[in-house]
């Protein structure tokens, strides 16, 4: 009984500090929506942004849209987004019988159509990495109109 008593203390400490830890729980939707860090499509590859990154967004995005109605908000937000900036690695270079995939990590060589020795590759030139990422929302001013006739 004793066991079973600690056992489920710990996992409500573990629950707690774990949701405390994800700046997503607390976060508006419409924020978190924007802000939610994306993984690439092959684990183990690319940029990803940081949850430093992830915070910023959640706090710049909830400042934002702090008191004002949701037409107004839904302005304010239109067009956001959260991201790397960009495709790292230039790509695949192939002639019919190999590809060569060069990236930040150097260059690999793989048999052409064989997707399991490209992703190979990818995870050598272009290993997994937190990255810091900035949001980009778009100018206050573009939604002056609609804050000021909803009553911001």
């Amino acid at each position: 009984m004793t066991s079973r008593v600690l056992l489920t203390l710990l996992a409500a400490s573990f629950a707690a500090c774990s949701s405390s830890d994800d700046p997503f729980t607390s976060a508006d939707p419409r924020c978190a929506t924007i802000c939610m860090i994306d993984e690439p499509s092959i684990s183990g590859t690319g940029d990803v942004c940081n949850l430093d990154s992830a915070q910023l967004c959640l706090d710049t995005c909830a400042v934002r849209i702090a008191g004002v109605d949701t037409l107004c908000a839904s302005c304010l937000l239109e067009g956001a987004y959260f991201s790397t900036g960009g495709e790292v690695g230039d790509g695949d270079y192939c002639d019919g019988q190999t590809c060569t995939m060069t990236g930040r990590a150097g260059t690999c060589t793989y048999p052409y159509g064989n997707e399991a020795a490209r992703q190979t590759c990818m995870r050598q030139v272009n290993p997994r990495r937190e990255v810091a990422c900035e949001a980009d929302f778009r100018p206050v001013t573009e939604c002056s109109t609609v804050c000021v006739s909803s009553g911001m």
